[in-house]
């Protein structure tokens, strides 16, 4: 018997299956070891400065991604256009390279931060969601083909 316990499983198992993909956890781990280190008050030169705003906007496009496309597509992935991840990058960079420094002293101006939040979509735009796309599409085949053999 179905009931909503069911639904709600399935729909969560589904997500996390499609969020968690290797370059996800990639991120997330860049993002995490950077934040570690400059806790702890030992940063990596290079990577302390540009890393996590690189990984920053390839987390947010494609949690969006996910969600949206069990939302409004019905489980199929859709990616988005390089304008929208502009516009997105663009946000990003306004919010905290512009508007968060006036309230903050965590957050500084800096316009090799916005090249960052750019230079992240474009990754995005031109790997990651290539990538996902791809892998969607095999889940949904092997989904299909299970439901024929099982009818």
């Amino acid at each position: 018997m179905w009931c909503y316990s069911n639904v709600n499983r399935r729909l969560l198992r589904s997500l996390s299956r499609e969020l968690f993909d290797g370059l996800f956890i990639f991120y997330w781990f860049c993002w995490f070891f950077i934040r570690f280190t400059r806790a702890n008050h030992f940063p990596i030169p290079f990577l302390n400065d540009w890393l996590t705003d690189f990984v920053f906007v390839p987390i947010i496009i494609h949690c969006s991604s996910i969600v949206g496309s069990y939302v409004f597509n019905n489980g199929r992935a859709h990616g988005y256009p390089l304008y929208q991840i502009w516009i997105i990058s663009f946000f990003t960079s306004l919010l905290f390279e512009w508007i968060m420094p006036q309230y903050t002293t965590y957050n500084t101006g800096d316009i090799a931060d916005v090249a960052a939040y750019f230079a992240g979509g474009l990754f995005y735009f031109c790997f990651h969601q290539s990538f996902y796309i791809k892998k969607n599409h095999q889940l949904i085949q092997e989904r299909n083909n299970k439901q024929k053999f099982t009818l």
